[in-house]
């Protein structure tokens, strides 16, 4: 993967915007590296040589790489979070297109990180924390345990909202059905790890829609057929 690629473009502006784009750049390259590499597996050096700068700018910027991180961590809950809530709670979408925008969202961050065909890079910034929290300690941990909860309350919402609309069963058994789906979701990066390929993650997501179709969705407006 090019870190460099986009982030060496000349900047114009004041002084300070100049400063604002180069700390931008700085953690672009640095989360990149951080997914693919893990805490141990870069240095300001590197970033330094991806972006066209010195480690004395980095320093500057961010102190010390704890700092970075810390700064990355909170990145990427404030991101997922977003991102969940876009997916699960958001108005006047269908259960099951829920689940087709969140395999999209899914495709597009394995995609991201493994252009070459059978890779097996790692794709998940939040799996690579869990990976690291022995490293990285209480502000991963209490980052994951926020993602978490607006997970679970995110799911439980378009699970509730679903059976509210009809296109659920009432006989939906919405505590399984949740936990059913958080399961899958932390699977997936493991999947493309173990396969080199997103099509098993696809093939879990349409076997999980066909499950719940079988079990619980109602054909007819709120029939109630369970």
């Amino acid at each position: 993967m090019n870190f460099g690629r986009h982030m060496r473009a000349n900047i114009s502006g004041s002084p300070g915007d100049e400063a604002h784009s180069t700390r931008t750049r700085i953690k672009e390259v640095a989360a990149e590296f951080y997914v693919l590499r893990g805490h141990d597996g870069f240095s300001f050096g590197d970033i330094a040589t991806a972006i066209g700068t010195t480690r004395a700018n980095i320093h500057h910027h961010f102190g010390n790489k704890r700092q970075l991180m810390e700064e990355l961590i909170a990145d990427f809950a404030a991101n997922a979070e977003a991102r969940i809530k876009r997916f699960w709670t958001t108005p006047d979408i269908r259960f099951f297109d829920r689940l087709d925008m969140q395999l999209e969202d899914l495709r597009r961050f394995y995609e991201r990180f493994n252009a070459e065909k059978g890779a097996r890079n790692m794709w998940s910034p939040l799996s690579r924390l869990r990976h690291d929290l022995p490293v990285l300690g209480e502000p991963a941990e209490r980052a994951l345990e926020r993602v978490n909860r607006v997970y679970d309350q995110s799911l439980r919402h378009a699970v509730d909202q679903a059976v509210k609309d009809g296109e659920l069963s009432s006989h939906t058994l919405s505590d399984e059905l949740v936990h059913m789906l958080r399961i899958t979701l932390l699977s997936c990066p493991p999947m493309t790890q173990d396969t080199g390929s997103f099509d098993e993650v696809a093939r879990t997501f349409a076997a999980l829609a066909a499950i719940i179709r079988a079990a619980w969705h109602d054909a007819g407006k709120g029939s109630g057929r369970g």
